[in-house]
């Protein structure tokens, strides 16, 4: 990304005397590119408003993630991811000279925790925005206070109707959004299995962000005149025999999940146990080394996931080799594949973005209101195309389905992301 510094511009002759000598003129006009500069460096260090979180020589930004509860084996990795993102431009000398600070919050996937994270951010520990709120329950419980707020959040792990429907200037989803999993994994399964009447079981965590995906999957198996049928999972379940054994007595073309890695593993291995061979497709958060690792190859072989970003091992795009150079240079060699982690360096460089754009003197206001003109983030092939307009701030709506090559020890892409922009409306 190319941040905007302060640009000197010269003195034009016209406005001398034409008997003053070219080498006068020179001067002067190096002499006045000078201060120009100096005068707007000086202004652009020296304005803080720390009730919005800007200082001189910095800018603090919240996060609200997950990092030690049911949750936090997909949303640390998106933190890390995050945090990279956020070295590389502070390495480089931050934007218009201020380095950005991150302030990260546990809300062990606690909805009340996340909100007392919000209201320190907010008010007690002011920050510029805020990002991350990856538990769905939470977001929609707070997105009223988000709306009437002024604290604007950028690039969110999770996305919720209640958060885009309609569009605020409070709130800009930073991850792919389940209607479009929906869309693209049911038109991917229809396509492959060519049956008539598809049949799909929806396995969910018994959140917000898991009905709403039981709701859109079920609108998508009816267009090809099939049905689903929604199994939730409480959270922090031990047990989901009872789940797979009414999957097993559904008898469905097609499982598809949603939730996170520990309570996904234990049904892929209970399936496995049951002698249950149904493929089986998952939400973006749920395609990570981690769960292939646990399932082996024997359950593996039959799971796949869709996602609008690219893991690290396919490394086909500048985004992509940018980010693997980040991942070695500050010791997230472990993450490289995570598609977790490469969600989290597209939000920093959304979050670096916006700041961008909020110009030398950045407010909450400000930040506000450049964003709720819309604008783009070129990521270069790290995701999907990344475009916000005045009225739609989902963001990223291509996705493609992936599978992991056990013999290969890498992640398979499936076609590029405009083969299933067919699916997506």
């Amino acid at each position: 990304m190319n941040f905007v510094k302060p640009s000197a511009s010269g003195i034009n002759p016209q406005f001398f005397n034409a008997r003053v000598s070219a080498g006068r003129v020179a001067k002067l006009r190096t002499l006045g590119a000078g201060l120009i500069f100096a005068g707007m460096t000086l202004n652009a260090h020296a304005f803080d408003q720390p009730n919005d979180g800007v200082y001189t020589d910095r800018i603090d930004w919240g996060i609200v993630m997950d990092m030690s509860g049911t949750g936090a084996a997909s949303q640390v990795p998106w933190v890390r991811g995050v945090q990279a993102y956020m070295r590389k431009v502070n390495d480089a000398g931050g934007i218009r000279g201020r380095k950005i600070n991150l302030l990260v919050e546990d809300d062990r996937y606690d909805a009340s925790l996340v909100r007392v994270a919000y209201e320190k951010l907010n008010t007690q520990t002011p920050v510029l925005g805020m990002s991350g709120m990856g538990n769905s329950s939470a977001q929609v419980a707070l997105m009223p206070t988000i709306r009437r707020g002024k604290l604007p959040v950028v690039g969110t792990f999770a996305v919720t109707r209640a958060a885009i429907e309609p569009a605020t200037p409070m709130f800009y989803n930073g991850y792919c959004g389940f209607k479009q999993m929906a869309q693209v994994g049911v038109g991917y399964f229809a396509d492959k299995l060519k049956l008539k009447g598809l049949k799909v079981a929806t396995v969910h965590m018994d959140v917000a962000g898991g009905k709403e995906y039981a709701e859109y999957i079920d609108a998508e198996v009816k267009k090809y005149g099939g049905s689903s049928k929604a199994f939730p999972v409480a959270v922090g379940a031990a047990d989901v025999t009872a789940q797979v054994l009414a999957v097993s007595a559904m008898k469905p073309d097609v499982v598809t999940v949603y939730g996170v890695p520990t309570p996904t593993i234990l049904f892929m291995r209970t399936m496995q146990q049951y002698g249950l061979k149904i493929p089986t497709f998952s939400i973006t958060q749920l395609g990570t080394p981690n769960i292939y690792s646990a399932l082996g190859p024997v359950a593996g072989k039959d799971y796949y996931f869709v996602s609008c970003f690219t893991p690290g091992d396919i490394n086909d795009s500048a985004g992509i080799k940018d980010m693997d150079t980040a991942v070695d240079k500050y010791g997230y060699t472990d993450l490289k594949n995570n598609v977790n982690f490469a969600a989290g360096w597209v939000v920093g460089e959304l979050i670096a973005h916006a700041i961008n754009m909020a110009g030398a003197e950045p407010t909450r206001a400000e930040l506000v209101k450049v964003m709720d003109k819309g604008f783009t983030v070129d990521t270069k092939g790290a995701s999907s195309p990344l475009t916000y307009t005045t009225n739609n701030h989902l963001g990223m709506v291509g996705l493609r389905p992936y599978s992991y090559d056990y013999d290969a020890k890498r992640f398979k892409a499936y076609g590029s992301y405009s083969d299933y922009d067919k699916f997506v409306n």
